[in-house]
């Protein structure tokens, strides 16, 4: 026997099992020809670098954010932490930015706590943003708000 299982069989056979087989290679795995296409879902992700206008008690200020793969946040002018997928096109971020003084003393942080909704190349979020002394004593608390497009 051949690897066809069409040994001995004549020629008008082997063509219609070549039709048959063909007629079955054309029908979508759901059993119907006329099926409708699949769409492939598309998952947005923050990776790579944004620009950001952040407003807080009134006021709003530039600033500039790269996600990493592995679930890093960074600011470019300095802080780090974290970020993480919540939901399709949803996800958290929280950093610990420091601040210094003009002598480059250590004046104390801002923890920035937000949920972002991704929409294509641009996102928004809300949070809080706790500043802290150099002592580690909690200041003030503050509601934030970033609106984010990639760069």
């Amino acid at each position: 026997m051949n690897r066809s299982g069409t040994e001995g069989v004549g020629p008008a056979a082997r063509l219609l099992l070549v039709a048959a087989a063909a007629a079955l290679a054309a029908v979508p795995a759901t059993g119907t020809a006329s099926a409708r296409p699949q769409h492939d879902h598309v998952v947005q992700t923050p990776v790579g670098k944004w620009s950001l206008k952040v407003s807080f008690n009134g006021q709003t200020y530039d600033s500039t954010v790269q996600f990493t793969r592995n679930g890093r946040a960074f600011l470019v002018k300095g802080g780090a932490g974290t970020w993480s997928r919540t939901g399709d096109n949803r996800f958290t971020f929280r950093i610990a930015e420091p601040i210094w003084d003009s002598q480059g003393h250590y004046m104390g942080r801002v923890d920035v706590s937000q949920r972002a909704v991704q929409s294509g190349d641009t996102f928004t979020s809300t949070g809080e943003s706790r500043q802290y002394d150099a002592d580690d004593r909690l200041g003030r608390v503050v509601h934030a708000e970033d609106k984010g497009a990639r760069l």
